[in-house]
C-alpha cells in the first residue's frame, strides 16, 4: 500500500537542537530529570529509566518544570552624557 502524500517531517524540518549546558542548569533544578536519547545516554555511560516517547509521555515531563522569578536587587543609576565628537574642539 502506498504512502498517502504528505505524510512525516517536511523538508528542512529537523528533531534536535543544540542547547548550553549554561542554559538549561539555568532553568532546570539540579535533580530535574532530562529526556535524552537512549544512544546519547549510552555513549556517556548515564544509567536511566527507558520510557516510550509519545506525545502524551514527552508532554509530562514538560510540565515538570518549574522555576522560579526572583526579583534581583536593582543595580545605582549610571549617569550618561551623549556628546557629538564631530563638533568639539580638541
Amino acid at each position: 500500500m502506498p504512502r498517502k502524500g504528505k505524510s512525516g517531517r517536511t523538508k528542512g524540518a529537523v528533531s534536535f537542537i543544540a542547547v548550553s549546558l549554561g542554559d538549561l542548569n539555568g532553568v532546570l533544578k539540579p535533580d530535574a530529570t532530562v529526556m535524552v536519547s537512549r544512544r546519547y545516554a549510552e555513549q556517556l555511560q548515564l544509567n536511566g529509566e527507558p520510557i516510550s516517547a509519545t506525545t502524551k509521555n514527552i508532554e509530562s515531563f514538560a510540565s515538570q518544570v518549574d522555576f522560579k522569578i526572583e526579583k534581583l536587587a536593582q543595580e545605582p543609576e549610571v549617569g550618561l552624557v551623549i556628546s557629538d565628537l564631530d563638533k568639539e574642539t580638541w
